[in-house]
């Protein structure tokens, strides 16, 4: 990648961090996506269980073997009823404002997101930041929830800021 546009990204994800936390986020800025997967297999603790939202860059990161190795129950949202009293979620965000709001499309993620587990692990991507939530209608289909910010639940939404394009 060129060095310009990687800095250029480098900078918006930075910036976009320092938003979501002052909306009461947990947010983390990553610059390589391989460390992306130490992260979360360091925060979730064994015995816990979880959902993996069905994304290419989350099968990708190949989550499930190392998770089951520290004794996680992995429940599948399509077959599994469990799923949405699981312990923590993970998934991408489909878009992210400028002003700190997250944008799921999927209808699991945007189930889970509100009401599901106790706590959410969502990946953006710098490439993934709008201006405002109209913008939306250019990109995405009319069914989608927005997450404002943090504050209602606290300590809920852990927000994975990458620079690189997922």
């Amino acid at each position: 990648m060129d060095q310009n546009i990687k800095w250029f990204y480098n900078k918006k994800a930075e910036n976009i961090t320092k938003v979501l936390l002052s909306k009461e986020y947990d947010a983390i800025f990553i610059d390589h996506l391989d460390n992306v997967k130490d992260f979360l297999t360091s925060k979730i603790s064994p015995s816990e269980s979880l959902v993996l939202d069905e994304t290419p860059f989350l099968n990708l990161l190949e989550l499930s073997s190392p998770l089951k190795e520290k004794g996680c129950a992995i429940f599948d949202y399509k077959k599994d009823r469990e799923a949405i009293l699981a312990d923590n979620f993970i998934t991408q965000c489909d878009f992210i404002t400028e002003n700190g709001e997250l944008v799921f499309s999927n209808d699991f993620a945007s189930c889970a997101a509100i009401f599901g587990p106790n706590k959410i692990f969502v990946i953006v991507s710098a490439h993934k930041i709008i201006k405002t939530l109209s913008e939306i209608d250019k990109k995405s289909n009319n069914n989608f929830s927005v997450i404002h910010h943090g504050r209602k639940f606290p300590n809920k939404y852990t927000v994975i800021v990458v620079s690189e394009n997922i």
